[in-house]
């Protein structure tokens, strides 16, 4: 009877164990949640102001710049994904041509009567 109470004991110590672990897991996971809420914010407005800088730059490069641009990446693009590569990899690949496709219509919105840039 020794023997099966020492064994009781140990499963309980273990259980008891277990439990504090995975109370300790889930404060840590509370915290660092907390953390990322708090600073999603600046996150997010640092990338919307970079992402607009981005296309005030291009919207300055001449038509034929932006059209080897945009030649590049969707050519980068095309051949990771025939290769097979990651889906969050291709889409990097071809974020400068969805850049520049945005910086052309802004551009033509903004000047509606001028001609294309050479």
């Amino acid at each position: 009877m020794t023997d099966q109470h020492t064994k009781g004991d140990a499963a309980g110590g273990f259980a008891t164990k277990a439990q504090e672990g995975a109370a300790a897991a889930l404060a840590g996971a509370r915290a660092t949640a907390d953390e990322v809420g708090a600073r999603l914010p600046g996150i997010a407005s640092a990338g919307a102001e970079g992402a607009s800088q981005s296309v005030r730059m291009l919207q300055e490069l001449s038509d034929p710049r932006l059209e080897l641009l945009v030649a590049f990446s969707l050519g980068v693009g095309a051949g990771l994904w025939m290769a097979g590569a990651p889906r969050l990899v291709t889409l990097a690949a071809l974020s400068p041509a969805l850049l520049v496709g945005v910086a052309i219509a802004s551009r033509k919105q903004s000047n509606p009567g001028r001609g294309p840039r050479r």
